[in-house]
């Protein structure tokens, strides 16, 4: 397993969700989320939930990050637009990292819903550099 792996099935909140890692290497990263009754925002049918499109996003992007610097890289922003109603079983998410600096990384995710209807795509921005020592995310925990 790799450190990016490792890293990424301790995550409690993507493991809540059921967002799962499926390849990641070289600054790009896929993913998936196999869609549950809880995932919908309409009773009934199932339309997904914007958040969970934007978790999928966030996580997939930043595991592509991490994959490039090999530590914690902390979101600074991420911007979502959604094209068309997750309808379908399972959401999948191709992140590719567009640049990686010194201090920050650009990823773009784009985000299928498993029958290759491309519902949303995001951009997101990463702290890449600048941060030494202890931080929030790695308190107590061996690097």
């Amino acid at each position: 397993m790799s450190l990016v792996d490792a890293f990424f099935d301790s995550i409690p909140f993507a493991n809540h969700l059921g967002i799962e890692l499926d390849e990641v290497g070289d600054g790009r990263a896929v993913g998936h989320v196999d869609l549950q009754e809880e995932h919908s925002s309409n009773p009934g049918s199932m339309i997904a939930h914007g958040g969970v499109a934007y978790s999928l996003a966030d996580t997939i992007g930043g595991a592509a990050v991490v994959d490039l610097n090999e530590t914690v890289t902390p979101t600074i922003d991420m911007r979502i637009d959604y094209l068309a109603p997750a309808t379908g079983e399972r959401l999948v998410a191709e992140a590719e990292v567009t640049r990686n600096g010194n201090s920050v990384a650009t990823v773009t995710v784009d985000i299928e819903d498993g029958s290759d209807t491309h519902v949303a795509t995001a951009r997101g921005v990463y702290k890449t550099g600048g941060v030494s020592g202890e931080t929030p995310w790695t308190a107590g925990q061996e690097r």
